[in-house]
């Protein structure tokens, strides 16, 4: 498809709009503007079902910023009211926070990966399951790379991140949604084609690595370690299927390179003004930063009047 072929407006009826949440539906300083909030309750008022889908896990302000939003649960088990978290690994009910279902690695490759992690010489990083706590693990601070604190406070979990012995975090990763290897470009590049056997066979991972969007001078990277397909795009598919519809009916807001399966896949991805080349390149539209309003100006330009 060439360019000029792409459709650069809604091509049907928008029946859900995905809204990431940190650099996209909050501003810089953790607060939702009025515009935002009236720009939700405009698109909700005309039968468009508004879902945030972050990378957050739900305890981590999730409920907080859905409530501000308005998206308030008609009632008990409202299959509308819901957030997909953990990058589409998981989600919950509005505002209990319940688990509607969750996607963990099997079982058995959880503790080997964190052994293929440490004998590369990065850091692993393990997120819990939501049903087994959604606390996050790493080693002790005297061991760990500072790449492993650098994301925990990039993903909101700084205050949830604890140092464990390295036979704990192989029990904790008997039941995860994910798994960091953390530390410099090299060694990260090491961890990513060491753990590369596991994304092949019986029950295989999907891997994606920093080093294929920062530049190898940055001093943090990470590879991260993911149930096969499972990303964003994945959680809202399921969310579009409990209400009887599909990626086509949604457009998506999002900033970061973990909203860009979402953003490709949807019937209409829109990147936020301050998004990575690589994200606006997969995006029907581009609208301002999240310091400007931009997911008012998305719902404005390309939901309401294909509601």
């Amino acid at each position: 498809m060439t360019d000029l072929a792409i459709p650069r407006v809604p091509s049907r009826r928008v029946r859900i709009v995905a809204l990431d949440i940190d650099g996209t539906s909050i501003r810089d300083d953790g607060t939702v503007s009025d515009a935002v909030v009236d720009a939700v309750a405009r698109a909700r008022g005309v039968g468009v079902h508004v879902v945030p889908c972050t990378g957050r896990p739900f305890q981590v302000g999730v409920g907080a910023v859905a409530e501000r939003l308005g998206l308030h649960p008609r009632h008990e088990g409202d299959v509308a009211a819901q957030a997909i978290v953990r990058n589409g690994a998981a989600a919950v009910d509005l505002p209990a926070g319940r688990v509607r279902w969750e996607e963990v690695l099997a079982g058995a490759h959880g503790p080997a990966i964190v052994e293929v992690i440490e004998g590369v010489g990065a850091t692993p990083v393990v997120e819990e399951a939501p049903t087994a706590g959604a606390r996050m693990f790493t080693w002790d601070d005297h061991l760990a790379h500072p790449a492993a604190k650098h994301y925990a406070h990039a993903w909101m979990r700084i205050d949830d991140i604890e140092p464990v012995p390295h036979e704990a975090l192989r029990r904790a990763a008997l039941r995860t949604t994910w798994i960091g290897a953390c530390g410099d470009y090299q060694t990260t590049r090491a961890a990513f084609e060491a753990l590369a056997p596991f994304a092949r066979g019986d029950d295989p991972v999907e891997l994606f690595w920093s080093g294929t969007w920062l530049p190898a001078d940055r001093p943090n990277h990470v590879v991260g370690v993911r149930p096969s397909h499972v990303h964003k795009a994945f959680g809202l598919a399921r969310y579009a299927a409990d209400l009887g519809l599909t990626l086509a009916d949604c457009v998506a807001v999002g900033d970061e390179m973990n909203d860009l399966e979402m953003l490709r896949e949807v019937g209409f991805g829109v990147a936020m003004g301050q998004a990575q080349p690589a994200l606006k390149a997969v995006s029907r539209a581009v609208v301002a930063s999240n310091q400007d309003d931009g997911v008012a100006e998305a719902i404005e330009r390309f939901v309401l009047p294909y509601a």
